[in-house]
């Protein structure tokens, strides 16, 4: 980032696309840990921490690499998404994109809360994608929805497409140049599926029908990327309440002819699941050695160590690694005061990039 203001020569290389995609292609993933306070809480705050993962270790270390002032999540189910390198978040209708990597932050207001990141690999393009037809009107014969696109410091264009009726119920996950997202059609609680968005073409491309177990979590569903495909972990909290040593794991086998499949794992010992209480472990994705990453969605207390698990669905075995310089100290509480439960999200694979939008 220095050498941008050696000359304009360096700045227009470095900025290139070609080296920008090489220095993204030879740089390791990481993982990203990001937490805010909560709603009620002063000073509101985003913090974004990372760290490079080690293989069989039980521990890892993160460090802060940026805050953003004025954003504080309410409770509910992750609110945070790393895609190709950026990371983004949605605070009711503002919606924040920053690049760890350099600092660059850029903040717009959508017309709707349920704003998605995607990427298109094919033009290098981001765009997001937001629902403009609220899910309270009754029986829309249509829904209308807004495609912002990015770049050179902020929005470029602003353009609307419209699709079938449904209700959404989860952020997007963007895979392959698709923004994924759950949702019923054509009304709340009819037939479960799966919006397909094609990034590049800016079109609802399918509804994908899924089985209900899929989205038994309802709004609490998180979708993450399997070995290249669309898939989600599904707790099964029944038989211990607040808690699961058991999960599914469905992964979209062929979206064209909408083919599911599901695999069981047990755990071998109980995570917490406790939607109303915001303390429960989830799943955001898989790291480099493919072990579906737990972690949890508050940070458990002042000052406390945090920890997230990992689980390799080949040997079945799972380990806890603690994440040091997670606002684990008093130090770190006093210094940006902290003062009440922070939302926290942790993403497995985030890819480090020198981009700017």
């Amino acid at each position: 980032m220095k050498f941008l203001c050696v000359s304009k020569i360096w700045s227009s290389f470095i900025r290139s696309q070609r080296f920008v995609a090489s220095y993204y292609a030879a740089k390791p993933s990481r993982f990203i840990v990001a937490f805010t306070n909560s709603v009620f809480s002063k000073p509101e705050r985003l913090f974004i921490m990372s760290g490079e993962e080690e293989e069989g270790t039980s521990s890892l270390v993160a460090n802060l690499d940026m805050t953003v002032p004025s954003v504080t999540l309410p409770h509910g189910s992750a609110k945070f998404s790393s895609v190709h390198g950026f990371l983004a978040c949605f605070e009711l209708s503002k919606f924040i994109i920053c690049n760890p990597s350099t600092g660059q932050v850029i903040t717009f207001h959508c017309k709707a809360p349920g704003t998605s990141l995607g990427y298109d690999p094919v033009d290098d393009q981001f765009k997001a994608l937001t629902q403009v037809t609220s899910i309270y009107v009754h029986n829309p014969s249509s829904m209308v929805h807004e495609v912002i696109t990015l770049g050179r410091g902020g929005v470029v264009s602003r353009t609307q497409v419209t699709s079938p009726p449904h209700h959404p119920l989860t952020m997007g996950r963007c895979i392959n140049g698709f923004i994924y997202y759950a949702a019923w059609a054509p009304v709340y609680g009819a037939t479960p599926v799966f919006v397909c968005f094609d990034v590049r073409h800016e079109r609802i491309l399918s509804f994908i029908t899924t089985p209900k177990e899929v989205l038994l979590r309802g709004a609490f569903t998180l979708l993450i990327e399997y070995k290249g495909k669309l898939a989600v972990v599904v707790p099964d909290c029944f038989r211990f309440g607040l808690s699961f040593n058991r999960f599914f794991l469905w992964i979209l086998e062929d979206a064209t002819k909408h083919e599911w499949s599901k695999q069981t794992f047990e755990l071998p010992l109980s995570l917490p699941f406790s939607p109303a209480a915001g303390e429960r472990m989830i799943s955001q994705g898989t790291n480099k050695a493919g072990d579906i990453v737990f972690s949890p969605t508050t940070l458990t207390g002042r000052a406390q160590p945090f920890y997230v698990f990992y689980f390799n669905p080949d040997t079945k075995n799972i380990r806890r690694v603690r994440i040091h310089g997670v606002a684990d100290t008093e130090e770190f509480w006093s210094r940006y005061g902290l003062t009440d439960v922070c939302r926290a999200s942790f993403s497995p694979q985030h890819a480090d990039s020198i981009a700017s939008l």
